[in-house]
């Protein structure tokens, strides 16, 4: 995130390299959208630096997103141009492309793939997202219609990994698995989503991973039974550890907004707020959770992010302490820990 400038450029190679360096960090995760295109871009020169320091690719795991039409800031060139190009070759129409926002077209898609393997300087990806897809167009094209677009997707990644473009893919969400099931304009099964893959690919399909948002301000994944597995209503990280999929947490400080929120309880070896926030989210109590992503560029920001891996995550009662003691009498029996 961050201005589409070469200042910002420089700031986030930088912040890059010197994760990756402490030891501590080998998850980088971006989307071709981020600042029209040069958030991969700045991806991809902190990925040959770290090449050029000794560092083997099959050290890094690097996670993209595609959906959103992006511009490319470097290039000049306007999102609207990438979909009247696919347009005057007939791959795609303008139902395909719900208000020129975002696209789930299989060549639409490919299209992307190959821009994101370009900016990154990558034979293939570690994992592909499918970009926010049931926010973006599930209230306009409606359930149905949203369901058959995911199906043309999902094939598509499939055949991506038989291409050796990418090893696995997953569903980037913002609000889709974290709705009840009321909202049928959002809410997205999850169960759902693996059974569609299964029926395309089999059991050893390549959709496993979802992103998730889940901050003190955005607890409904631990929190709230509003998913389904085999008739039975569960939170969310449970019924992700039962299907077999990963789950990466994003927005860990909800983009900033909760630095100043204060947490009362002493995290042991973490005085700043934004870590403890970030103490508190990686030490949720679900071997779901595979990873907690955090956007830093501020050289400030990424020394004392990086202290936090050298201190211990809190143990599940720990865990639950800092949160309000209604909260752990309601949730504290709700994950399944292992």
């Amino acid at each position: 995130m961050g201005a589409p400038d070469d200042e910002t450029d420089v700031l986030v190679k930088n912040a890059i390299v010197k994760s990756v360096s402490s030891g501590s960090i080998n998850h980088i995760d971006t989307a071709i959208n981020y600042r029209y295109q040069k958030a991969e871009r700045s991806v991809g020169r902190a990925l040959k630096a770290l090449t050029e320091e000794g560092y083997k690719r099959e050290e890094l795991f690097v996670s993209s997103k595609i959906g959103y039409i992006p511009e490319d800031a470097d290039k000049g060139i306007p999102g609207r141009a990438i979909i009247a190009d696919l347009k005057e070759k007939k791959l795609i129409t303008d139902d395909d492309a719900p208000q020129g926002i975002h696209c789930m077209h299989p060549a639409f898609l490919k299209d992307q793939l190959e821009k994101s393997l370009e900016n990154l300087g990558l034979e293939t990806l570690d994992l592909l997202y499918l970009h926010n897809t049931a926010e973006s167009q599930m209230p306009l094209i409606h359930e149905p219609a949203y369901w058959e677009r995911l199906k043309s997707a999902i094939e598509f990644c499939e055949n991506a990994i038989k291409d050796k473009k990418i090893v696995n893919y997953g569903l980037a969400s913002w609000i889709c698995f974290r709705s009840p099931v009321t909202e049928h304009e959002i809410h997205v099964s999850l169960e759902k989503v693996v059974r569609l893959a299964e029926s395309i690919a089999g059991p050893d399909h390549g959709m496993k991973y979802i992103q998730v948002p889940i901050n003190i301000m955005m607890p409904e994944a631990f929190i709230h039974k509003w998913q389904e597995l085999r008739g039975t209503q569960e939170i969310l990280l449970n019924v992700a550890k039962e299907l077999g999929i990963n789950v990466i947490v994003s927005s860990p400080l909800f983009q900033g907004k909760i630095i100043e929120l204060k947490l009362s309880k002493t995290m042991i070896g973490i005085d700043l707020q934004a870590c403890k926030h970030l103490q508190l989210i990686r030490s949720i109590p679900s071997a779901a959770i595979k990873s907690v992503l955090v956007g830093m560029k501020n050289p400030r920001n990424v020394l004392q992010n990086l202290q936090l891996p050298l201190v211990e995550s809190l143990t599940p009662d720990e865990f639950w302490n800092v949160l309000k003691p209604e909260k752990k009498e309601n949730v504290s029996l709700a994950i399944d820990l292992w």
